[in-house]
């Protein structure tokens, strides 16, 4: 499973923030002058100044096995050496981190979506605390979203290891064309799982020959899910699914998917996972995955957004909201450097050029967020409010383990999906793959 949707639908929103980061240059001046509100907690952090002089430094860079040298530069190289021109950078293009280690080359920066930077800094020993650094350049980390860093310090158990770059939100996209050819209501902010799963049923339809599809969602739903459920419980580091509160969840998920017409064949990695149904053929009404902008869809079909469907059990309660991490490793030659990089790249003013291209900021910054998709022309008039995290599910508890186990539980959850086996049936077998999972990591530690 570890090529799964999920980690397609990953390595799309790391290529999604190299993209957007292409109009950063254009908005620059535009956007410095957005970050000069204040953030949430009143303060505005600076990028230092130190007195000393700076000597030429190479930094080595890996941002994940999908990032290429180019997306990097154009994403954040070109604007750090602006900054800092003393820098530069051998960046690792698409290459695993289990080569770059095992050769015995350093990493000085790592950045990667929210499964493979806990999974490979643990599974590598590359967690590294920042702190005494984050005290030397006297940075102020309650500027940004709090629950990232807190899965990090549950993580590592080791201070601060990783800190958010860029955040993702679960919301409902929707395409509006299909609503307005059945003359249907949109969905709306606000709506519990009951009511979507109802409209859902009312846009599952077949029309001259073509079978449309009510919902779809993908992998993020569980991972980030709304109940604040984790997979591993980190006292005992065995699963903790084979319950009422994973059944629950899973049970809403699972009825979508036996809506007649809605349903899923046998191949369900595929199938549950395919952007491409709502976002490429426009055959599916409402999808529910992290923020993709609508220039994605601009040349098919009118896509919109609202609020994710909260239980009832969680009014008003949004997805977890994960980060793109980025940290100073274990292997670093110049973690002062790497450091120095990490606070540019989480600055007012670098995270409000992010903001205006669409890539939803780290920061705890009201001036930052409204400027969100501001020069995105696809974005104009969209539901925006909702792709900021507003009122979002307490992060889930996790262990040293849990990025290593999160692809185990899929494939018998799965068959949950497609029908092959029952609710209790899947949750066992989620229980067993995980727990095989935990004794193969702890016996290949030994």
């Amino acid at each position: 499973m570890s090529k799964r949707k999920g980690r397609l639908h990953g390595s799309r929103y790391l290529l999604a923030v190299a993209m957007a980061a292409t109009l950063v240059s254009a908005c620059s001046s535009g956007g410095q002058s957005g970050a000069a509100g204040d953030s949430k907690t009143g303060q505005k952090q600076e990028t230092s100044t130190p007195k000393e002089t700076f000597q030429p430094v190479v930094l080595n860079i890996y941002g994940g096995r999908y990032v290429s040298e180019e997306g990097f530069m154009e994403a954040y190289g070109k604007h750090i050496q602006k900054k800092y021109p003393h820098i530069s950078f051998n960046v690792y293009g698409n290459k695993n981190a289990a080569d770059i280690v095992s050769a015995g080359q350093p990493i000085d920066i790592f950045y990667a979506d929210p499964v493979a930077y806990p999974r490979d800094v643990a599974q590598f020993g590359l967690a590294y605390d920042m702190s005494a650094l984050i005290k030397e350049f006297n940075f102020d980390q309650n500027r940004l979203y709090p629950g990232p860093i807190q899965v990090m310090r549950d993580t590592f158990n080791k201070g601060v290891t990783g800190l958010p770059l860029a955040m993702r939100n679960v919301v409902l996209h929707y395409n509006k064309d299909l609503f307005d050819k059945f003359g249907v209501a949109p969905p709306r902010d606000g709506m519990t799982w009951d009511e979507v799963y109802e409209l859902a049923r009312k846009m599952t339809r077949t029309e001259s020959g073509v079978q449309y599809r009510g919902m779809d969602f993908s992998v993020h739903v569980i991972d980030y899910n709304q109940l604040s459920l984790g997979w591993i419980d980190p006292k005992t580091e065995q699963a903790s699914v084979n319950n009422t509160q994973w059944n629950d969840l899973i049970r809403n998920f699972a009825r979508f998917y036996q809506i007649p017409g809605n349903e899923v064949g046998t191949d369900a990695a595929k199938e549950i996972m395919d952007w491409n149904r709502f976002g490429v053929k426009g055959i599916t009404a409402m999808e529910a995955t992290t923020f993709y902008s609508a220039t994605v869809t601009k040349d098919l079909f009118n896509m919109d957004y609202a609020a994710l469907p909260s239980f009832a059990s969680k009014p008003g309660v949004g997805s977890q909201s994960p980060a793109t991490y980025i940290g100073v490793t274990s292997s670093a030659k110049n973690p002062k450097e790497a450091f120095r990089v990490i606070e540019y790249l989480l600055s007012d003013e670098f995270q409000t050029m992010l903001s205006r291209t669409g890539t939803i900021s780290s920061l705890q910054n009201k001036a930052v967020n409204d400027v969100f998709g501001a020069d995105v022309p696809e974005l104009k008039g969209k539901n925006l409010k909702v792709v900021i995290p507003t009122q979002s599910a307490a992060p889930a508890p996790f262990s040293r383990l849990s990025g290593q186990t999160q692809a185990s539980y899929w494939t018998p959850l799965l068959k949950v999906f497609t029908g092959e086996t029952d609710l209790n049936t899947g949750l066992r077998n989620m229980e067993e793959s995980i727990n095989k999972k935990v004794a193969e990591l702890n016996s290949a530690a030994k």
